[in-house]
C-alpha cells in the first residue's frame, strides 16, 4: 500500500508525533511519502527519519482550482491513498479527487468549515467530540467518520525519575522547590491566565512554589507578567523568552502538570505530561475528558473557573506520594492506547476499509 500524506501548513507543533505517527506505518508495510511546503520543520523532521519528502507550495490555499500543480505531483507519486492533514490539503485534494481518480482521507483536528472537506472518501476525528461536532454542525456523514487519536511519541518522554536531577540543573530550578508546569502558546484560548490566578490562591504551608508555562509564541507574554505582577507571584514564574522546541526537560523538572484551556481540538501535549509521568490537572474541556477520568488517572476542574483550579492543584499538593504515584500509574495505561504503533494500527485499519481490503 502506497500513502501520499499531504499537510500544507506553515507552522505546527505537532510535527514529532506526525513523523513518529509515518515511521509507525511503515513498520507495518506502508509505503508513504510527504508532501508539504518545504523548508521548514515538517520538511526536517521527516527527512531525518527517512521519510520520503516532495515539497510544493499552492497559489492559494483558499481557492484549489488555482492550484493544478497539485496534480501531476500526485501522479507521479501514483499513491493508493492521498491522506490529508489541516482542511487546506483537504480542500486542495478533494478538488482534484474526480482527476485524479485516487480516495482521499482527510484527519481534522479541530472545527472546520464543510466546504473544505468535499469529494472526501473517508474522515479522520482526532476526538469523538468533534466527530459530533462536525457531522451536527458542518453536515459531514457520521457513517463516514471514524474517531482515531493524535498519537504521541510517548516513549520520548518517559524517564522522569532519571532526568529529572539533570533537568533541574540545567533549568535552574531548586531540589527543594515544587515546579507546577502548564504547556502550550501563550494565546487567550490556552487559559494560562486562570493558571496564574489559580496558583496565586494556593497555601504554600511551606512549600516553595514555582509556576512554569513552556511554550512561547503567541501574543500573551507581556500580559502574563503583567498579570504576575498584579497577583504579587512575579518572582515565582518562569515564563521562557522564546519558543521551547524540546519541552522535555521542562517535564521532567516538574511535579505537577496543569492543562487549563478553553477549548482544544485534541491535545498531544496533555499526553505529553502525562508520558513524562506527571500527576495532572485539566479542565473540564470534551477533549480532556476523553482521557483523564477525575481521581482516576487525573484531576478535573471547571474551565475558566481559577477557584476550582486552585482547589484541584491544593488537592494534588496535599496528596502523598503514594496517592499522587496511583493517578501516575492509572495514567500510564491510559496513554498506552494512544501511542504511534496504536493509532498506526487504527489508521491501517481506515486505509483498507477506503480500498475494500476489510479492517
Amino acid at each position: 500500500m502506497k500513502v501520499l500524506h499531504y499537510a500544507d501548513c506553515t507552522t505546527l507543533s505537532w510535527g514529532v508525533p506526525y513523523i513518529a505517527h509515518m515511521k509507525a506505518l511503515a513498520e507495518l508495510g506502508v509505503e508513504q511519502t510527504l508532501l508539504c511546503r518545504g523548508g521548514d520543520e515538517l520538511e526536517r523532521l521527516a527527512k531525518e527519519n527517512g521519510i520520503p519528502v516532495r515539497t510544493w507550495k499552492p497559489l492559494t490555499a483558499a481557492l484549489p482550482l488555482l492550484s493544478p500543480g497539485f496534480v501531476p505531483i500526485v501522479k507521479e507519486i501514483s499513491p493508493d491513498i492521498i491522506h490529508t492533514r489541516l482542511l487546506s490539503a483537504a480542500g486542495i485534494a478533494g478538488t482534484w479527487r474526480s482527476k485524479l481518480g485516487i480516495p482521499v482521507v482527510a484527519t481534522f483536528d479541530k472545527p472546520g468549515k464543510a466546504r473544505y472537506y468535499q469529494n472526501i472518501d473517508r474522515y479522520i476525528s482526532c476526538a469523538s467530540w468533534l466527530k459530533q461536532y462536525m457531522a451536527e454542525h458542518e453536515g459531514l456523514p457520521a457513517g463516514k467518520i471514524d474517531v482515531v487519536h493524535n498519537p504521541a511519541d510517548t516513549a520520548r518522554f518517559a524517564g522522569r525519575e532519571s532526568n529529572r536531577n539533570e533537568a533541574r540543573a540545567l533549568l535552574n530550578i531548586a531540589d527543594d522547590e515544587v515546579l507546577i508546569s502548564g504547556m502550550g502558546i501563550y494565546i487567550h484560548r490556552k487559559g494560562f491566565d486562570v493558571l496564574l490566578r489559580a496558583f496565586a490562591k494556593l497555601r504554600p504551608e511551606g512549600k516553595k512554589l514555582r509556576l512554569a508555562l513552556i511554550g512561547g509564541g503567541g501574543d500573551q507574554r507581556e500580559t502574563y507578567l503583567k498579570m504576575a505582577g498584579e497577583l504579587g507571584i512575579r518572582d515565582k514564574l518562569i515564563l521562557p523568552e522564546s519558543f521551547v522546541k524540546d519541552v522535555r526537560p521542562w517535564l521532567w523538572a516538574s511535579d505537577i502538570f496543569v492543562m487549563p484551556s478553553r477549548e482544544e481540538g485534541f491535545s498531544i501535549a496533555l499526553l505529553e505530561g502525562l508520558a513524562a509521568e506527571l500527576p495532572t490537572v485539566v479542565s473540564d474541556i470534551a477533549p480532556f475528558t476523553e482521557i483523564i477520568r477525575d481521581g482516576e488517572n487525573g484531576l478535573i476542574a471547571g474551565t475558566e473557573n481559577p477557584e476550582d483550579f486552585s482547589r484541584a492543584l491544593q488537592q494534588m499538593l496535599d496528596m502523598n506520594a503514594e496517592q499522587r504515584n496511583r493517578l501516575v500509574q492509572n495514567a500510564q495505561r491510559t496513554i498506552s492506547d494512544f501511542t504511534p504503533e496504536a493509532i498506526a494500527r487504527q489508521t491501517l485499519a481506515v486505509y483498507r476499509k477506503v480500498l475494500g481490503q476489510g479492517e
